[in-house]
């Protein structure tokens, strides 16, 4: 909920602002606007963002000559020798479409980044905060890209046949424990992070480097941004509650405060729900960021946010042919400082620590639950640029996690867990000629839990088949301890483990982007038990395995269509494993054969409109229906998904204002994600059944924010 007003943020922050010093337009040659372009002060910290028509503020205590430089995605950087103290503004910057945005080979298998300066990233900050199915979701974003499946009761990544958990986040190097916020049986989660927080997101399909463990099919980095550019406030009503922002920024330091509090009880009057609630869902939050410039070139960063929420529900225990009252509340807390330098011409030095605590409290018919989950990280990273055209990183991590779960019945079960996991890492970076690059690395892994170390090999390379096209390959080995809600049982357990192997082909032109991308994982040692949730050690194994395979198309164009930007994705899926209660290999349930996004946004100037469309499409997904032979033989129906956002930028009493209004399932599609069956049959010897489907149909959140 908090991310609703994040794409209303960031059009408000490129568009307001206080005592403007310079100011003007970025356009390309043809004339065209240019917008959520960087612009901003050589050698400083002072800068904003082009808005939606191209136009740039920018605040600046900086006096005399200096060099204003502007950059965007598909386009060369421009910088322009400015003197502050007699220049007459607007100024107009044209912008050059890029001869290459492959100038240099660059390693891309398994890699979707998205940052507003880097020429070999597929996506930019904006793009994810304004997609219209992801409604400022950072990872609903991403699961509109290629190898990302359509998993619509749960919301969190399902990427290339593995399951959510086997994707990890991490927030500036450092892996985050909870990324999600606490939900309920069937009730999609989101990402607890809004995208206005970071300048650069990593989503790794595969592949990934050796810099990043614990993770078995995926990793989503992100890159908390810098100094504010600019002091600003603004305030946020929304159908589903309020948010307000400050910032202050200082010569060589900033600080930037949110809050939220959001309640979904006007949304469930207006719409109608697929839940019987007892509680509708309630949402405070509160976030900080403090950055400070030390030196010529470090830079301190922390980030603090806090945030709670409860729901309550009658659950239809379908199975058990009962209607259970549930109740759950879920308290959050994490912090993360780093510091990044430059020691040497050399050297350059990253460094942070971080401590997260997340408190679950479920009340299932009467029993309550607690689940505590802490973690602490620290980490150490050097880079050493031997050459222009080699490079090392090395370095190491210690993450310690204390887990603990109580359930209290007729009598009280308690189980604990504390694991230190040391790492290590090295990396080279070897750019061998204009056409070839090779990177290999090696991680070494520990769990003092499951006592297994572990050396990680990985390698990737590309090829540079002509100006605008190139090849990328990649493998690796890869592992994860296995989840709590099985280690607490059965502590003796072994790491899950997986081979990635990764072929890439990438052509990019000017504002053109086409990718393709083949992908073969094997998994081996998965968890298998004989029932969830068994006391019984015995009752586990590592005896699981499975196979995915595939290939990926990604197609976007921000050229062709005059003030319009689009995407396609589409993703084809073979997989089976055997694991958890499993008696053979199939399709696991949460994995569909094919996978469809296309986005849509485009601006209409004169009316000062941004619009975006999004088209969603997955092929059936297998579930298990007991009155067959066959294990795992039924299908859903496909399923099917339009969004819409429209975004109306204004002004009310000389104050930049946004009106924003999201609709998901415009279409109203009815969608079944699966079906729960009685766990007896009836008189004619039949198990019934009923549909699990989304937790509302059609969905619409209006917004208005304004700056202070």
């Amino acid at each position: 909920m908090r991310h609703l007003s994040t794409i209303l943020l960031i059009l408000l922050t490129a568009s307001a602002g206080a005592q403007q010093h310079l100011a003007g337009n970025i356009m390309d040659r043809k004339g065209r606007p240019v917008s959520f372009a960087n612009v901003y002060l050589e050698g400083s910290y002072d800068g904003c963002t082009s808005d939606t028509t191209g136009a740039f503020k920018l605040t600046t205590t900086l006096t005399g000559r200096q060099v204003l430089v502007a950059s965007f995605i598909g386009f060369e950087k421009q910088m322009l020798e400015v003197d502050l103290d007699t220049l007459r503004w607007p100024v107009v910057i044209i912008l050059e479409e890029a001869v290459s945005e492959l100038n240099e080979v660059v390693i891309t298998a398994g890699i979707f980044s998205a940052s507003d300066e880097k020429k070999s990233a597929t996506l930019s900050s904006y793009d994810i905060a304004s997609t219209a199915s992801a409604v400022g979701d950072i990872y609903g974003a991403y699961a509109t890209m290629p190898g990302s499946q359509k998993v619509g009761e749960e919301g969190m990544l399902f990427v290339r046949g593995g399951e959510s958990y086997e994707t990890k986040t991490y927030m500036d190097g450092m892996v985050v424990q909870s990324p999600f916020f606490s939900s309920m049986p069937d009730v999609p989660t989101r990402g607890r992070f809004s995208p206005l927080l970071f300048s650069e997101t990593l989503f790794s399909t595969g592949g990934y480097s050796a810099e990043y463990g614990h993770a078995l099919s995926s990793i989503v980095d992100l890159t908390t941004n810098g100094l504010e550019t600019e002091d600003k406030a603004s305030v946020a009503v929304m159908s589903v509650g309020l948010n307000a922002s400050w910032a202050k920024r200082w010569e060589k330091s900033s600080l930037a405060v949110t809050g939220l509090y959001a309640n979904s009880t006007l949304t469930h009057k207006l719409f109608k729900q697929h839940v019987d609630w007892t509680k509708a869902p309630v949402l405070g939050d509160g976030m900080l960021m403090f950055r400070q410039q030390i030196g010529e070139n470090g830079l301190l960063k922390s980030f603090g946010s806090f945030n709670s929420i409860s729901m309550g529900m009658n659950y239809d225990n379908f199975e058990a042919g009962t209607m259970d009252n549930m109740k759950m509340d879920n308290l959050n807390f994490y912090t993360n400082t780093s510091y990044t330098d430059q020691l040497s011409e050399k050297w350059l030095i990253r460094t942070g620590v971080a401590y997260s605590r997340d408190s679950e409290k479920i009340n299932y018919a009467g029993i309550p639950v607690t689940t505590v989950n802490t973690g602490a990280s620290v980490k150490l990273t050097f880079t050493h640029l031997t050459t222009e055209k080699f490079k090392t990183r090395f370095g190491g991590d210690f993450n310690r996690g204390w887990y603990s779960q109580t359930i209290t019945s007729d009598s009280t079960i308690s189980m604990e867990m504390i694991d230190n996991l040391p790492s290590l890492f090295a990396e080279t970076e070897w750019k061998i000629s204009k056409k070839l690059a090779l990177r290999t690395g090696i991680r070494a892994e520990y769990s003092s839990l499951l006592q297994e170390p572990a050396l990680l090999p990985r390698i990737s390379a590309a090829y540079k088949t002509g100006t605008y096209s190139q090849f990328s390959f990649a493998w690796g080995k890869y592992r994860q301890k296995p989840e709590n809600e099985y280690l607490q049982f059965a502590p003796d357990l072994s790491p899950e483990k997986a081979d990635h192997y990764i072929l890439n082909f990438q052509y990019r032109k000017h504002r053109r982007t086409f990718r393709v991308e083949g992908y073969l994982k094997y998994y081996d040692e998965l968890v298998k038990f004989a029932s969830l949730y068994s006391l019984v050690a015995a009752d586990y194994n590592n005896d699981g395995y499975g196979r995915a395979q595939g290939i990926d198309f990604f197609w976007r164009d921000s050229e062709s269509l005059r003030g319009s930007d689009y995407w396609i994705s589409y993703s084809f899926l073979n997989t089976s494993r055997d694991y958890q209660d499993y008696p053979e290999s199939v399709i696991p349930s949460f994995a569909s054969a094919h996978n469809l996004s296309v986005v849509y946004k485009r601006f209409f100037e004169r009316l000062k409109i941004l619009g975006g469309i999004t088209y969603s499409f997955a092929s059936g997904r297998p579930y298990n229906d007991p009155n067959s032979p066959v294990f795992m033989d039924g299908r859903t129906r496909a399923y099917n998904d339009i969004s819409l956002n429209l975004t109306y930028l204004t002004t009310l009493f000389s104050k930049d204002c946004i009106i924003h209004l999201n609709i998901t399932n415009l279409l109203g599609f009815d969608n079944v994600f699966g079906y729960s069956y009685a766990g007896t049959p009836d008189e004619s010897g039949t198990y019934p059944s009923q549909a699990i489907v989304p937790t509302t149909g059609t969905m619409a959140v209006l917004m208005f924010m304004i700056s202070l």
